[in-house]
């Protein structure tokens, strides 16, 4: 189906000149098919004018999707569905902000997710059978959380959990052999389904993980140990997966933000938080499948989709 007014099709065609030049040709089609959905819905609607679009008519598009039967087959639009929509209207909002064809961006619903314990999610992170609302920070959250880090080590959790999206057991079991400076990469040896897996790290957090490198090898020299486990203690022990996660919740015990107190973050949130974040910035789902070392496209699009009928909106 077409769009009717010019207004819009000059905005699809914008937005679909944006997305050839950064994105596959298929990747371009999608983003550019969800866009024209999302347009068609807001003439079917008769809002011709995307600087009015609100969070009212955000909530109803929202409802839309959730409710809205599959064409070919029985049932709503999937997980992945859902959350392909909502990151291309991120794209297409924040694309149209600096064409300055709006002068705000459009207040997209944010990511609701699923909850379940960190070893239920580690144990089957692709089924879609959760229950309960599985929180993620945003990107101004992460940053006051690291803010209130008092070490290096703690400094360097939120780097790697964060910043590379590790599992709580690969953080436990994580070799400093395995975290290269130079490259800014950290390879993940037997992983998840027993595969390997290099993901990089932002030039900001190399800087992080130097710094806890020093305090690191100073401990080994002060008790001539041989340690090879990259997160330990000052005794020179390895942090265990439930002791790095402990650390964690002291870390954000001290922001006093009550917001990120509530969502009770975990390693395995972060984990989803960078995921969120990543497919927010445009990643396709394909590099977040391989950055967080899953097997299937949708298991990563569980990490930005949202089910419940509760609405969260962003700021």
């Amino acid at each position: 189906m077409n769009l009717k007014t010019s207004y819009y099709q000059n905005i699809l065609k914008e937005f679909d000149t944006h997305i050839v030049a950064t994105k596959s040709i298929k990747t371009g089609n999608y983003y550019t098919g969800q866009a024209r959905k999302f347009l068609l819905f807001l003439e079917d609607k008769n809002q011709l004018n995307l600087n009015q679009v609100n969070r009212k008519i955000m909530e109803s598009y929202f409802n839309h999707l959730t409710t809205r039967p599959k064409l070919r087959r029985e049932g709503t639009l999937s997980i992945s569905t859902i959350n392909g929509n909502l990151s291309t209207l991120r794209m297409l909002s924040k694309n149209m902000l600096n064409k300055k064809i709006i002068t705000q961006e459009i207040p997209i619903p944010s990511n609701i997710e699923i909850k379940r314990t960190d070893e239920e999610l580690e144990e089957d992170e692709h089924s879609a059978l959760f229950t309960l609302t599985r929180q993620i920070l945003t990107e101004a959250e992460v940053k006051e959380v690291f803010e209130h880090c008092n070490n290096n080590t703690e400094r360097s959790l939120i780097a790697i959990a964060y910043g590379s999206g590790l599992r709580r057991g690969e953080l436990a079991t994580l070799q400093d052999n395995q975290v290269n400076y130079s490259d800014g990469e950290v390879t993940v040896i037997n992983g998840k389904g027993n595969k390997t897996r290099t993901v990089p790290i932002s030039a900001f957090f190399v800087e992080v993980l130097k710094n806890y490198s020093k305090d690191r090898i100073s401990i080994l020299a002060r008790l001539n140990s041989r340690n090879t486990n990259f997160f330990m203690d000052e005794k020179g022990n390895p942090i265990s997966g439930d002791n790095l996660n402990e650390m964690l919740k002291k870390i954000i015990k001290r922001t006093g933000n009550q917001e990120i107190l509530n969502k009770k973050i975990t390693l395995h949130c972060l984990r989803h938080t960078i995921s969120v974040h990543l497919m927010d910035a445009g990643a396709t789902f394909e590099y977040v499948k391989d950055f967080l070392g899953h097997s299937f496209i949708d298991t990563s699009t569980i990490y930005a989709k949202r089910r419940k009928k509760q609405k969260i909106y962003a700021i």
